[in-house]
This record gives structure tokens, sequence and C-alpha cells, in this order.
């Protein structure tokens, strides 16, 4: 009993001895109880908290903007193009440009006055002539986009430019080039949906109406002298037999004469070509004659091959030359309705 009286004393001791230790630290160094109380209340409890988060209050009525969604196109000149909007008034200077925009289900404020189609294209004002417009009357118009063809118009981007316009090319030249130019003018004015859709129905019709047709051809035009031209395979107006699997018998023709892609031909030369068609245009409206009917009366044709079996075919002048774009699967279709022999 008398040592477990001692063991508890000498505990008692040491538990005393540690508070009066503590003690004596604490007056050494200046510090009061309450310091430590106030010091190990205001001690941050982790890293965490070293930066707290202001609180911000935040209007529930307030919309963030949307990021602005910026459009890169590379055009038909090969010119990197950026749209940070929308365009809202546009101008199209070609057939090509009218028609592919009007494809899509948008409007221009300015046209060329070979730009007719569709019918509600007719009372949009009129620049003058694709070859020649009045560049006056485009910037009068302050459009937020010009639209030309690349082949026939790139002369004019300069001129556009300087004025302050946005000014984007496309062309026809290939099936490639009709797609690529509809799809850009579909991501530029936000429809971009609706231009895979038309491209999609194109490719579909062409793959109906097929390519394997492998008769020779000639597609010839003329002018107000009476001359002679025929369409190159490399042109528009060639694209459309060459769909169809055509063999071209203009090909190799150097380019000449007054229609881009065309080459002057000698009557001779067609003689010797001899085709199995013949696809004739006749630039002038009526009542002036049809191409198709003043060639049969030229004696030495008459042994021509497509004049025996009555191959002579007169086209479009819109569809197969004036207004080369997306209207192509038309020109197609047409020419394999004719060529058909149920349809001759």
């Amino acid at each position: 009993m008398v040592n477990g009286f001692h063991s508890g004393l000498r505990q008692s001791f040491s538990v005393w001895t540690i508070v009066i230790i503590f003690l004596a630290c604490c007056l050494l160094s200046g510090c009061s109880s309450e310091d430590i109380a106030k010091k190990n209340i205001n001690a941050p409890l982790s890293t965490a908290t070293t930066n707290p988060t202001p609180n911000v209050t935040r209007d529930p009525t307030h919309t963030p903007e949307p990021a602005k969604v910026v459009i890169n196109i590379v055009d038909a000149l090969g010119q990197e193009i950026s749209f940070e909007s929308t365009p809202k008034k546009i101008a199209t200077i070609s057939p090509t440009a009218t028609e592919m925009l009007y494809l899509l289900g948008g409007s221009s404020i300015l046209r060329d006055r070979s730009s007719d189609f569709p019918n509600q294209v007719k009372a949009v004002p009129s620049i003058g002539s694709a070859y020649n417009p009045s560049i006056e009357k485009i910037v009068a118009g302050k459009p937020d986009l010009v639209i030309l063809e690349a082949l026939t118009q790139a002369r004019f981007v300069g001129v556009l430019k300087n004025y302050g316009l946005q000014v984007m090319a496309v062309k026809a030249e290939t099936l490639d080039d009709i797609k690529t130019s509809i799809l850009n003018i579909g991501s530029v004015i936000d429809k971009k949906d609706v231009a895979s859709a038309k491209i999609l129905d194109i490719e579909k019709r062409l793959l109906t109406v097929g390519s394997n047709d492998g008769r020779s051809v000639l597609l010839l035009i003329s002018d107000q002298d009476r001359n002679l031209y025929a369409a190159r395979p490399e042109s528009y107006t060639g694209l459309i037999a060459d769909i169809l699997g055509m063999e071209n018998k203009a090909a190799g023709l150097a380019d000449s004469g007054p229609y881009p892609g065309f080459a002057a031909i000698s009557p001779e030369a067609i003689l010797k070509s001899n085709p199995d068609i013949i696809i004739t245009i006749s630039p002038a409206p009526a009542p002036a004659p049809r191409l198709s009917k003043t060639l049969v009366q030229i004696p030495p044709f008459a042994g021509l091959k497509a004049i025996r079996t009555d191959k002579v075919i007169e086209a479009d002048v819109a569809l197969f030359l004036q207004s080369p774009g997306p209207r192509i699967i038309n020109a197609v279709e047409f020419l394999k309705k004719r060529l058909t022999p149920e349809s001759s």
C-alpha cells in the first residue's frame, strides 16, 4: 500500500513538472495563454484556404455572350478568307455565283444581267454585263460580300478590294470546282447542311445517268460571222459530255476564239473527225436560226455520220454555255435523254 502511494505521488509530480516547465517557457517568450489561444484560432487549417474564392454575386438574368465563330475558307482563286459573321447583303455578279447562292436558299442584292435563274432573280437590280460590270453600282450597293466567277472575273478582285469590299470567287470548270464552291458558299451563309444535301443530290443523279456512253462527239458553236468553234474537254461545255463518258473530238485543239474553253475548227477538221454525235449551241436568241438547222444545210457535211443518223442535237445555250454551275446535272440529264435510242 505504501508502494502504491509513492507511485501515485510520482505520477502527480511528473504532471505538475510538465505544467510548470510549459508556463515557464511561455513567460520567457513573452506569450500569454490568451495569445496562444488567439494564434491557434487564426492559424490556417490548410493551404487550400490561403486564397479563398471571392464571394461574387451573379445576375441570374445575365446571359453570357457566345464566343464568335470564325469561318475560314479557301476560294476558287486560292484566297484564304475569314468571316466573323454571316454576310447579310451579298452581290453576285456572274450566273455561276448567282445560281449557287440561290440553290442554297440565299438571295442577292445585285446581279449581272445574264443572271436570270431562278425567276425571282430577274427582279434584282443589274450592274450590267458580267464581263464589264459597273463598279460604281456595286460599291454604291454597299454589299457585305461580292461573289464573282474566277475564270472570267478575277481581274475585278483587286479593284473591289480597294473599295473595302470583301470578295469571294467561285468556279465551275470541273465537278470538284462546282461542289467545292457550293460548300464554300454554304459555309459562309450558315447553310452548310443544305449545301451538303444539294451536293449529295447531284452526285446521286449523276450515278443514275451513268458514265460509259463511249460515242464520239463534237460540241459546236458559231459566231456572227458563222465561224465554228468546238468545246474542248477542259471547258465546262466539254465537261457535260465527259461526264457521260463520251470521246471529245476537240481534244488537243488550242483554246481560241471568243468563247473561253473553245477552239476554232475548220470544216475540213470536222469532216476528218466525223463524230457519232454533234451537239450545237446557238448563242443568238430566237427567231435567229438554230445552228443545228444551218449545219445540215452545208453540202460537204451531208456525209457526216451524225447527220446521216440524225444525231445532231440542239442544246440549251444557258445550260451548256452561259450558266455553268449546279444546273450541270440538268444539262447531263438532257443529253442522256436525247442520246437514249427510244428518245431519238
